[in-house]
């Protein structure tokens, strides 16, 4: 096989991101997000609740205030470092540059004392940098320069006040200079350790990663789905990375980079190569014949204008029946042009595959795009399944999704589900098919082989 890192002239949208921290959110480049996001919740709580308590003292609270709102950006940064979503991170990463170009406004500078607040414009965007990356343009070029733009312009004095009535006391000045330059260096060299870690480790594995995919290190699993009785149905192709020094590696750890680099079109082909021998091998069995095997598809291999061909290569290839074969699509790629991407669902429906929609609920597709697309079966996010045990608004929500998937002609099957009283709810909403750890861990083809025979006997 030959491996290509060629990237598409379409950047992956952010969206995509937003996937993989959803989809993997144990990964090396999502924790270290986190860290990010905890790094510059803790810095603006502390600044803001130092220096508000400082200008209360002084008798200034219109300067206090402005220090009490960059707190409170903290604490939504914290909060979002829990369980981020994009979104909120633009808004965060937007509302940090306002204050700073607010406070920097009105650090008016004195003889012996210049403006200093400016110099977290450094840290914000080399944090920017970081988190967004080149998978978003605007946030993560346009932003970034933006930022040091503005650290340029205030540090000249070509922006800001030279006299203000909101300026702060000049008995704290020399201070919170010393303050500035200390703490923004040190959130600068932070952030620089964190990318620089970030960055050999990637480059390392994703050269690892292209001799795994070439040396056949790539080891895919099966967890089984059942219907109604409880009989498989079918199972989920799961890829592990079996390393030669490492061990097994979970998909955590390796496909967000594969995402990233580009390197999942190869990935998700021999994924798909594995999966189609299976279906060939079942194929001779009477109590085989008749399984599914479903395989999960990137945004980024749907972007590849050879992905309907590739497809076709390999079913014709190993002989499987294309009939057994279903493909995941999240709903991410539907960020995409949704008309290239029906074009490419109806081009292999053709040929008989089917089609599900991964991790329903979580992304953006209205409605009206999902009934124009050629898909067999919805599949329920476990975050649905989980929170309709605690919440009787999510318990409707869950029941309303499964009733749109009846009307719209779809299975309805759930992801995770770990309890007998999952099942017994979900089957009472009129769900058809289950997936989860009830009914087994991913496993070895062996293993998932003989579980369907002792079903069938």
């Amino acid at each position: 096989m030959t491996i290509s890192t060629h990237q598409s002239d379409e950047a992956l949208p952010w969206q995509g991101n937003a996937w993989l921290a959803h989809k993997f959110p144990h990964s090396d480049k999502t924790v270290k997000i986190r860290r990010i996001l905890l790094l510059a919740g803790v810095s603006c709580i502390l600044l803001g609740v130092f220096w508000a308590s400082c200008y209360i003292y002084f008798e200034r609270p219109e300067l206090a205030a402005i220090y009490v709102v960059l707190a409170l950006i903290g604490i939504s940064a914290i909060i979002c470092s829990r369980r981020y979503k994009y979104r909120v991170l633009v808004g965060i990463a937007h509302a940090i540059m306002l204050m700073v170009v607010l406070i920097s406004a009105i650090d008016v500078p004195l003889n012996g004392v210049s403006r200093s607040a400016y110099v977290y414009f450094l840290p914000l965007a080399a944090g920017a940098i970081f988190v967004f990356g080149q998978g978003n343009f605007y946030m993560g070029t346009l932003f970034p320069i933006l930022c040091l733009g503005l650290f340029v312009l205030f540090g000249v004095g070509a922006a800001g006040f030279t006299e203000s009535d909101f300026a702060p006391p000049e008995a704290v000045r020399f201070l919170g200079a010393i303050a500035n330059f200390s703490i923004a260096s040190l959130l600068m060299a932070c952030v620089l350790v964190i990318y620089r870690n970030d960055m050999n480790a990637r480059i390392s594995l994703a050269r690892e990663l292209v001799h795994a995919i070439t040396d056949r290190q790539l080891l895919v699993l099966y967890q089984p789905q059942v219907g109604m009785d409880g009989k498989p149905t079918g199972a989920e192709a799961l890829v592990r990375w079996q390393h030669p020094s490492r061990g097994l590696l979970s998909p955590d750890q390796f496909i967000p980079l594969a995402e990233e680099s580009f390197l999942i079109r190869e990935l998700g082909l021999e994924v798909l190569r594995q999966a189609c021998e299976l279906l060939s091998k079942w194929a001779e069995d009477p109590v085989l014949a008749t399984k599914i095997v479903a395989v999960n598809v990137s945004p980024v291999q749907l972007q590849d204008a050879g992905f309907v061909s590739s497809v076709r290569q390999v079913l014709a290839a190993t002989g499987a029946n294309p009939a057994r074969l279903e493909l995941e699509l999240t709903e991410s790629a539907l960020c995409m042009d949704v008309d290239q991407v029906r074009e490419k669902m109806q081009a292999l429906q053709a040929n008989g595959v089917r089609w599900a929609l991964d991790d329903f609920g979580t992304g953006f597709s209205s409605l009206a795009v999902l009934q124009s697309l050629p898909v067999q079966k919805l599949k329920i996010d476990r975050q649905f399944v989980e929170s309709a045990a605690e919440s009787e608004s999510a318990k409707l929500l869950l029941a309303k999704i499964i009733e749109i998937a009846d009307v719209m002609g779809m299975t309805a099957i759930a992801e995770g589900i770990e309890t007998r009283q999952q099942r017994d709810m979900l089957a009472q909403f009129g769900c058809r098919e289950f997936q989860g750890f009830l009914y087994g861990r991913p496993q070895p083809v062996a293993a998932l082989e003989s579980m369907m025979r002792v079903a069938v006997s």
